[in-house]
């Protein structure tokens, strides 16, 4: 089949990561794959297989009023058509909410199947009034929506039942650790590792990570914490990291090309996030066989992690709960080798080749159903 996949960009974030994986696992099965960014090339992350067909359209941005905002999305609209018009797809696969509501949008009356993935938890994802009235409208037309959890899914209640599927996303491929890997400024490697991963962004609770730290960290003199990720919050965890007194106890580093090496080389993961659509951090943190700590967000952790077998569940936006069991684990290595060697048992549900066999199944039945109503 020619897939054509959309996404606003190849950012370093959990839903492009997924997008990529997606690409990669069907190109290996023989199918031909584009893929169509709004935003151009200059804020890729991450790299493409040469055998991806790439599209860089350069519309994203953002508008000044409402009248601008309307003129923009016009612009998006017909180069966004126009892109897949040229593609001529045997089915679209788009990314994230305001792209996969621009996708359907541009993509009204035409003969394409639009299946639409969303990949965060839209009661606490706040995209605004305008776009959640026309996420609204035009929803009920897309092919299926794809939710990367339970969680997600309970949302669409709204929508036909034969028109929502939960795939979890992909679990990237974690090649062994490297003797040579380069470990990031100010690491200290003689000493046990908090890891954390992500954007830098009040969504994924960096500030409770913190203060959960500092209430322990006297007690654990020989731990340090290391935040992998940029994000617009950065001066304001430093700031926090510094009234906390753990300039000399933190690493913030910034995004990692191949975190897995380095990933593999700490102690205990943690996930602090106030909300997830799915949290693809867990299980890549999973697969470097280390123990994991996650709040128990509305939607996500809770679908990887049964708590006390494979990770540890704690109450979300709970710094004394998250502190607790940080302590607990860091006091108990023998406990953290049983959680870490469970965890990795129960990560065959989110391989590639099962994720991908499930898309596929997913493809092949729309394009079917869709042919067969033409």
């Amino acid at each position: 089949m020619k897939i054509t996949l959309i996404i606003d960009s190849l950012t370093g974030g959990g839903a492009q990561r997924a997008a990529i994986l997606l690409a990669e696992g069907l190109i290996a099965r023989k199918h031909q794959v584009s893929l169509v960014t709004l935003f151009g090339q200059e804020l890729d992350f991450y790299q493409l297989p040469e055998t991806i067909n790439r599209i860089a359209l350069k519309v994203a941005g953002e508008s000044s009023n409402l009248i601008q905002a309307a003129k923009n999305n016009l612009h998006r609209w017909r180069y966004l058509r126009q892109a897949i018009d040229s593609l001529q797809p045997d089915l679209v696969i788009s990314f994230l909410d305001k792209t996969n509501i621009l996708t359907l949008i541009a993509c009204w009356g035409s003969k394409y199947p639009i299946l639409v993935s969303e990949q965060n938890d839209p009661t606490q994802n706040d995209i605004g009034r305008p776009w959640s009235w026309l996420r609204r409208l035009v929803y009920p037309s897309a092919s299926q929506v794809i939710s990367c959890s339970q969680g997600v899914d309970n949302n669409w209640d709204w929508l036909k039942s034969d028109r929502r599927t939960v795939i979890y996303n992909p679990l990237a491929v974690v090649a062994e650790s490297s003797t040579n890997t380069e470990l990031p400024e100010k690491y200290d490697p003689e000493q046990k590792t908090v890891v954390a991963m992500g954007r830098l962004t009040e969504q994924k609770g960096f500030d409770l990570l913190l203060d959960a730290f500092a209430s322990i960290a006297l007690r654990h003199s020989d731990w340090q914490l290391l935040i992998l990720g940029e994000g617009e919050q950065r001066q304001k965890l430093e700031a926090q990291r510094d009234r906390l007194g753990l300039k000399d106890r933190l690493i913030m580093p910034g995004l990692i090309s191949n975190p897995f090496p380095i990933l593999k080389r700490c102690h205990l993961f943690v996930l602090s996030s106030r909300y997830e659509g799915f949290g693809n951090v867990i299980i890549e943190a999973m697969a470097c066989d280390l123990p994991v700590i996650s709040t128990d967000c509305p939607s996500g952790p809770g679908e990887i992690i049964t708590n006390e077998e494979n990770g540890i569940l704690v109450p979300n936006r709970d710094r004394d709960s998250l502190a607790k069991a940080m302590t607990k684990l860091m006091s108990d290595p023998a406990r953290r080798m049983e959680l870490a060697a469970t965890a990795r048992k129960s990560l065959k549900r989110f391989e590639l080749d099962t994720i991908v066999s499930q898309w596929e199944d997913l493809l092949t039945a729309t394009a079917k159903s869709k042919s067969t109503v033409v």
